[in-house]
């Protein structure tokens, strides 16, 4: 049983730009060559977008290069976010120490190491 070559044509679907039969040995070597620098091509963009290492290089140094041009403003931020941190470090630390001092002054004896530990157990009892 032999398919015809007229049968061959219509179950290939025509690519534009591509000639279904090449009339050459020549024009076949074409597509070939064609086809495998096409391949080519998509295989290297293929492995570019999969280069892990590379891709994070490349943002890398994009993200160094933003924060020399943007050294002043950043150093700036930097300064006044270190700042807010210190002060609210001190500010809560004071507020510690207050709470505990007026704690020491409205219950001296929980707070007296002479105080036997039954004693300051019966005090916060009582307190509470």
């Amino acid at each position: 049983m032999s398919v015809s070559r007229d049968t061959r044509e219509a179950e290939v679907p025509d690519t534009p730009g591509i000639p279904a039969d090449p009339d050459t040995p020549a024009e076949l070597r074409e597509r070939i060559d064609r086809t495998r620098r096409e391949l080519g091509d998509t295989i290297e963009e293929l492995a570019a977008k999969a280069d892990v290492r590379a891709l994070a290089q490349r943002k890398a140094s994009g993200a160094v290069r933003a924060g020399r041009r943007n050294a002043v403003p950043l150093a700036v931020a930097g300064g006044a976010v270190l700042a807010l941190a210190v002060a609210a470090a001190v500010l809560r630390r004071r507020q510690v120490l207050r709470r505990r001092q007026v704690s020491r002054q409205r219950h001296p004896l929980r707070h007296d190491p002479r105080t036997p530990a039954s004693v300051r157990r019966l005090v916060e009892r009582m307190a509470a």
